[in-house]
């Protein structure tokens, strides 16, 4: 096989996948399996990359070493400098974990790390050939994801990737991990609109919106509430960025992207002279964006 081929590995506070991509971007393996920090730690977790990226080698007809590295696209904070994990809040007891220098000694390869968020934009950018366009990638998932391409390069902020999920959005009373009250992930992450829904009395944001749609008033009083939240959050990282082109992700997006997008186009009406025009999109359904993406950090260098 004359192909170039990387090992990728996307992992979130919920799941890992791990995958082979050809040097085109296009995905010839891919497998997940659950995050669960409770019961595998992470030299576990690795492990068992390791071993499904060995057996989707082997399918492929080659070995483990022929592939020229593997890119990581990590929940974060990660810290790009030291190749660490330093994220002790959707990944509890993996802070401080050594990953590149775990994966490159149990497999001989090269490995690079970046933050999921990124990666996933990489990915979309990449999949979309929007490269010289600016791109704002939100995904909605057990925390919010944020990140932004400028038509260049990524927008970086020394070695951590900047947390844009933790803008503040709301005066609600409700405390992230970091440490702020009403910020956009402690409030608009599919995991807290569950727990906003579940606290109200209904079984998660999926039955709370359906209520909603059939003009339950408390629902539609709810539902109004968690729609502003959302407008402000994405109003914040618009008015700043001025993207050509926003995409938002998730399982969250993929259910009630049309919601997401009604709702930004309205509050961003008639607002030309703050707002540059741009298009809402939702992420490619067909591929795994972070696992493009991690591909890609071997292409960009």
């Amino acid at each position: 096989m004359n192909r170039v081929l990387t090992g990728a590995v996307d992992i979130g506070g919920t799941k890992i996948q791990v995958g082979i991509v050809d040097e085109s971007g296009n995905l010839l393996a891919d497998k997940c399996f659950p995050t669960d920090c409770r019961c595998q730690s992470a030299e576990q977790a690795m492990d068992r990359v390791i071993e499904l990226l060995q057996v989707q080698c082997r399918k492929l007809g080659l070995q483990l070493t022929g592939l020229r590295g593997i890119g990581v696209a990590c929940s974060g904070p990660v810290n790009l400098d030291t190749g660490s994990v330093e994220n002790p809040y959707t990944l509890p007891g993996w802070m401080g974990f050594p990953i590149v220098e775990y994966l490159s000694a149990h497999t001989g390869l090269e490995v690079k790390l970046e933050n999921d968020a990124n990666g996933a934009l990489l990915g979309e950018v990449y999949q979309r050939k929007l490269m010289d366009h600016k791109v704002l990638m939100l995904t909605f998932g057990t925390g919010i994801g944020v990140a932004f391409w400028n038509g260049k390069a990524l927008y970086r902020s020394g070695k951590y990737h900047p947390e844009m999920g933790h803008v503040i959005v709301s005066s609600r009373d409700t405390e992230c991990y970091c440490g702020h009250k009403g910020c956009f992930e402690s409030c608009c992450s599919g995991k807290a609109l569950n727990e906003r829904a579940k606290a109200a009395g209904y079984e998660d944001f999926d039955d709370l919106y359906g209520r909603a749609q059939e003009k339950e008033k408390g629902a539609v009083m709810l539902t109004e509430e968690i729609v502003q939240d959302l407008k402000n959050g994405i109003w914040s990282l618009n008015i700043i960025f001025k993207p050509d082109t926003i995409i938002l992700a998730g399982g969250f997006s993929r259910k009630h992207f049309a919601m997401i997008r009604d709702a930004v186009a309205e509050d961003s009406a008639g607002k030309e002279d703050f707002l540059d025009r741009f298009e809402i999109l939702p992420a490619c359904e067909n591929k795994n964006s972070a696992l493009v993406g991690a591909n890609m950090l071997f292409m960009k260098g």
